[in-house]
């Protein structure tokens, strides 16, 4: 009894003293598409086939790669940045098997980033750097996707 009770305590100190605005895999905040997941990776293959910059370059097909096998279990692209600054977003589609068969929504995130030869999760970033990804990821590729699925993504918001 006296071993339950411990453990009960701790699961709740630990489970009080997380943050879960960051998961464990670490992700920017969401966005939220009214959309099936094929109809958005239609959209994200159309961003590519008209937007071939954001192509990862051969250089730093590794390092793409990499993170791609550390996320193996989790189906993702990555978008590259050719410059101010050059970077890759490594992207997934979240949710389980469930959620991913759900044809009325479709929720995607960075869930890291790769720049001056490191990926970096949301919790390594600087404010300034997590509202700068932000912003760049709307700017370039959410709203790419917005028009070639001619929807409008939910954008969470985390505390900024």
């Amino acid at each position: 009894m006296i071993k339950r009770i411990t453990f009960l305590i701790l699961t709740a100190i630990f489970l009080c003293s997380c943050d879960f605005t960051d998961d464990a895999l670490g992700r920017w905040p969401e966005r939220t598409f009214p959309i099936s997941r094929k109809k958005l990776t239609a959209a994200i293959n159309q961003l590519y086939d008209q937007n071939v910059e954001y192509k990862v370059p051969s250089k730093w097909m590794e390092e793409d790669s990499s993170e791609k096998k550390s996320y193996f279990y989790l189906p993702g692209t990555t978008f590259y940045f050719k410059e101010n600054p050059e970077e890759m977003f490594f992207v997934t589609f979240i949710g389980d098997d469930t959620m991913l068969a759900d044809s009325s929504k479709t929720i995607i995130a960075i869930r890291s980033v790769y720049n001056d030869g490191a990926w970096l999760r949301y919790s390594d970033e600087r404010p300034a750097e997590q509202v700068r990804i932000e912003k760049r990821f709307d700017k370039g590729i959410i709203s790419k996707l917005e028009l070639y699925s001619g929807t409008e993504a939910l954008k969470a918001q985390l505390g900024h």
